[in-house]
Order: C-alpha cells, then sequence, then structure tokens
C-alpha cells in the first residue's frame, strides 16, 4: 500500500481519510466487534483465563504504543510532539500496570477517565491525515479499542464495580496531570490533552465557536458530567 508507513510530515495531502466517512466506519465497526468478542471471552474463561487475559491486553497495549514509537524513531521523526502525554498515551501506561496490580483507584480512573477519552478518540480520531488502513491508524485504532474495552471488560465480567465515591479522587488525578501538562505545553508549544487549542473536528472545537480560547476548556465540564452520570449511574446506590 501506497505510504504505509509514510510520517505525517512526508504525506501529501488528500491521502487521508474522511471523519465519518466509509473508512472511519469501517474501522467503528471492527473496533466494536473485536471489543464484544473480547468481553464475550472474558466473561465465560476461568480465573486462569482472566488473570491472562487481562495481562495479554495490558501488553497488546503497551506494545502498540512501542511499536507506534518504534516507527518514528526509525524514520527519524520521534520529537517532543510525539511524546505519550495526551490522556490516552498515560493510559496505556495505567493499563499496563493495572493488568499487573490492579486497584479500585486506578480501574475507576481507567474507567471514568481513560475509557471515554479513548472513546472520543476513535470517534473524533486527529490522524486523518493518514490513509486509513496505514501502519499509523492501524496502530492508532488498536490501542484506542483496547484501551476502552480493557476496562469495559472487567466491568462486565465482574472483576471490578465502579464506585462513584472514587470519583472526586479520579478528578484530582485528572486535574494534578492537566496541571503538569499544561505547564509542559506552554514551555514547549505542544498540545497534549488539547489543553491550548481544541481537537479539529472535536466537541471541544465546538465549545471554541462561542467561548472562544481558553474559554472552550470549560466545555469539558459539562461534557464530563455527562459522561459520569452514565457511567455511574448504573452503580449507583439507592
Amino acid at each position: 500500500m501506497d505510504y504505509f508507513f509514510t510520517l505525517e510530515k512526508d504525506l501529501p495531502a488528500g491521502v487521508g481519510f474522511r471523519l465519518w466517512g466509509k473508512e472511519h466506519i469501517e474501522w467503528l465497526l471492527i473496533a466494536l466487534a473485536l471489543g464484544t468478542a473480547l468481553c464475550a471471552c472474558y466473561r465465560r474463561a476461568g480465573e486462569g483465563g482472566r488473570r491472562a487475559l487481562r495481562r495479554g491486553l495490558g501488553c497488546a497495549v503497551l506494545l502498540c504504543e512501542i511499536l507506534k514509537d518504534a516507527n518514528l524513531i526509525v524514520q527519524g521523526g520521534f520529537g517532543i510532539y510525539y511524546l505519550p502525554l495526551h490522556l490516552c498515551g498515560l493510559a496505556v501506561f495505567f493499563t499496563f500496570y493495572h493488568s499487573l496490580r490492579p486497584g479500585e483507584t486506578l480501574g475507576n480512573f481507567l474507567y471514568s477517565c481513560c475509557m471515554p477519552g479513548a472513546a472520543f478518540a476513535l470517534l473524533f480520531p486527529d490522524w486523518t491525515m493518514f490513509p486509513a488502513f496505514s501502519y499509523h491508524s492501524i496502530v492508532a485504532f488498536a490501542v484506542h479499542t483496547l484501551l476502552v474495552f480493557y476496562p469495559l471488560m472487567l466491568v462486565l465480567g465482574g472483576f471490578f464495580r465502579p464506585a462513584p465515591r472514587f470519583l472526586p479522587r479520579c478528578c484530582a488525578i485528572l486535574a494534578a496531570l492537566a496541571g503538569l501538562i499544561y505547564l509542559f505545553d506552554r514551555a514547549f508549544s505542544a498540545n497534549y490533552l488539547f489543553l491550548l487549542a481544541p481537537a479539529a473536528g472535536s466537541p471541544l472545537e465546538w465549545f471554541a465557536s462561542f467561548l472562544g480560547n481558553p474559554g472552550y476548556l470549560l466545555g469539558y465540564i459539562p461534557m464530563l458530567a455527562l459522561i459520569w452520570g452514565l457511567l455511574y449511574l448504573p452503580f449507583r446506590k439507592a
């Protein structure tokens, strides 16, 4: 395939895929089918199989990050703007750690913050400049699919029960990460966590259209409130 391993800086215009176009929808259907299969396998597996599947997915997520960086390094394209400092990049390491040493705080953070972030990335990918089935797109869709379905698999399989009492702690972790990364963004003119500019085609861009910049950051508040309400309402005690 043309441009299969090509880096973003070397891509000609017009070779990428369209947001919500045919190829994007095909990838979403693939992600849904893969995630459904993973959840079904986990529910049917015994304790040993479940442990192996958790650790296997944790390693697979980390491998995706390594493969992405390897292509960048080999072609001399790795730099400060490719560090794993987006929420999904950080979630790779959180997921890997959780697969080895699970805990309620980290499990709830993966469920409440990382899973929705990865889902938004699948719905509004910022790698549309790449061909839909290029190396970068395949790795990106794969890692975000695993980040969505790893915590969902654990919840549906009964491994842990999300608890609303952990939300303040998750919010504090997210705020601390955002504060540190904002300082990094300002220092190096980066845009990790989309704290300096909204991602193109995302809901944040809609908020920016009438709240401006940095006013669009306020859009995170209603989005998080809605998402957390939907995710935790089934687990709220009467």
